[in-house]
């Protein structure tokens, strides 16, 4: 680090001695990745005829040496360049901040005061006390009746002043702590932008002719970034969802970035770009892990997974209404400003605003997108068997033309919040399902069939029949379509057989690979129904199963 500082202090030195013109170069372009940003500044350099020397001022420090790039016009050539940076601007002090510390110092000078006065008057409280008290008890001086009733007047009236004054005193006080501690915390949010280093690039360049040309440099930095979230707001099951794409954005590259062109993209530069390669997979024996008396054996095939049933998963065969996307109607909104490219490798959203974003590294919002999707088919959908709760989804097809990104979505009802869900822009299946939230109205009750529950020993074999019952009840005043899920184990080996009962209601998809069930139900109002669900496993009586 101390050669680091040295080699800049160095060239710092030698540019000074020498006769290059130093310029700055504001920026003028942001293009921001999921990771990094690529920035491109701008600057006019006057050159003289032959050789000249440069100094572009006002990069940024943290950059990509590889990816710097520099542009001139005018047919210049660059003989040389060379990056470094300028460690004593970091005595360099933003205007705001250093007006904010003259208001932190002329507070605490003030307290400084507040605190004497106070110490000053419970010091008069206690001479006065102390007073008093020794003119009331005098040795062997006797006091007239008018004297102490003097005295008394006098201590009343006193002691009263010091007392309120005392008490405005404190309030000042509090007043002086709680500025103090604001002024300190602005301070510190600002931090990041004070004692900043600029990046400063030496150019040797030859110029054909005496002439004023532009001069770009481009460059990547890790010190910026941008994630999605989504607004979605429904009215009602029979009007369109109105989805909002916010980007927040946000940077601590060292530089302020003023008034600028935005350019978000959904790609990852920072990220290897290496192919993976694939080693040998060797396969061994796996010996049984002993816990006390019990005896745990990892099967080949993993357990079928509860969290398959999670509410936002899509059956690929799934019916929906066609779902056709337009743009919101709304006029003056940021949207007619984005223009949206697809890329070979990523999407682009192209604002034609200029933004400041500060390098404070505070995210800033940007309403990046506004859709209305219509013809969404609202469907209600539960999976008893890990959630007894059934989720009001809206299922859409097309969900391509939206040119998404995962996130977290806020979801309102007629403009009131109802929480978060994921929006998950890239399904196994055909159509977008977004989860809205759970139904009280809709009751789901998924319980144990004792009756039905048996298990028995026969020979060298095991059966056990499981039985469950789940109850769904309708209590809204509209006709509910609902899609049920239940799950039934799936076996690993051939001695464990696996069966469905003849009891077993009937299905409208069975899903054998993963044993999941699918209802596809519809409860009239104030309807109530019940899906029974009985299966068979049989195995050798020795081994333990994870039933």
């Amino acid at each position: 680090m101390k050669k680091t500082i040295l080699t800049a202090a160095v060239l710092l030195l030698a540019w000074s001695l020498s006769a290059a013109v130093t310029v700055t170069a504001p920026l003028k372009q942001a293009t921001v990745f999921l990771n990094g940003a690529e920035l491109l500044q701008q600057a006019q350099l006057q050159l003289a005829k032959g050789d000249n020397e440069i100094l572009i001022e006002g990069l940024s420090p943290q950059i990509n040496h590889q990816s710097l790039q520099v542009a001139l016009s005018g047919g210049v050539i660059v003989s040389s360049y060379e990056y470094g940076i300028d460690y004593l601007s970091a005595d360099k002090k933003l205007f705001s901040t250093k007006a904010l510390e003259d208001s932190l110092a002329a507070a605490k000078n003030e307290l400084s005061a507040v605190k004497d006065e106070l110490a000053t008057l419970q010091k008069m409280q206690e001479l006065l006390q102390t007073g008093v008290g020794h003119s009331l008890n005098t040795d062997g001086v006797g006091l007239s009746s008018e004297t102490i009733e003097k005295n008394i007047t006098y201590y009343q009236k006193r002691a009263l002043q010091l007392a309120s004054q005392k008490t405005e005193t404190e309030r000042r006080k509090t007043v002086l702590d709680e500025r103090i501690s604001l002024l300190q915390k602005q301070i510190r949010q600002n931090g990041t932008q004070n004692a900043r280093r600029s990046g400063v690039l030496s150019l040797v360049v030859n110029s054909p002719l005496k002439q004023t040309v532009s001069a770009e440099v481009k460059y990547f930095t890790p010190a910026a970034s941008w994630h999605p979230t989504y607004d979605l707001n429904i009215t009602s099951v029979n009007q369109p969802v109105s989805l909002v794409m916010k980007a927040h954005v946000q940077q601590t590259t060292g530089l302020d970035w003023q008034k600028v062109r935005l350019t978000l993209s959904t790609g990852s530069p920072a990220r290897s770009n290496q192919a993976p390669e694939l080693a040998t997979w060797w396969l061994r024996q796996q010996q049984p892990v002993v816990y006390g008396r019990q005896v745990r054996t990892y099967a080949a095939k993993a357990a079928v997974e509860p969290m398959m049933l999670m509410a936002d998963a899509v059956a690929e065969d799934e019916s929906a209404a066609e779902t056709s996307l337009r743009s919101s109607s709304r006029q003056n909104t940021v949207e007619q400003y984005v223009e949206t490219n697809a890329q070979q490798l990523s999407m682009e959203y192209a604002i034609d605003l200029p933004y400041t974003i500060l390098g404070n590294g505070k995210e800033q919002t940007i309403a990046l997108l506004e859709k209305k999707i219509e013809n969404v088919e609202y469907k209600w959908y539960t999976a008893p068997r890990v959630d007894q709760q059934a989720y009001l989804t809206a299922n859409i097809r097309g969900w391509e033309q939206l040119d998404l990104l995962d996130g977290n979505a806020n979801l309102t009802y007629n403009g009131t919040f109802y929480g978060q869900t994921w929006l998950a822009a890239n399904p196994n299946g055909e159509q977008l399902r977004l989860t809205l939230g759970d139904d009280p109205q809709i009751a789901v009750k998924r319980e144990k069939m004792q009756d039905y529950t048996v298990r028995k020993t026969v020979g060298q074999s095991q059966t056990v029949t499981y039985a469950w019952k789940t109850t769904l009840r309708n209590s809204k005043k509209e006709v509910v379509q609902l899609t049920l899920k239940d799950q039934y184990p799936v076996s690993t080996a051939k001695e464990i057989q696996v069966a469905l009962g003849d009891k077993t209601t009937r299905w409208t998809d069975n899903n054998t690979e993963k044993g999941i069930l699918t209802y596809d139900l519809t409860l009239q109002p104030g309807e109530q129904q019940e899906i029974v669900l009985v299966y068979t496993v049989k195995y050798p009586k020795d081994w333990n199963v994870n039933l």
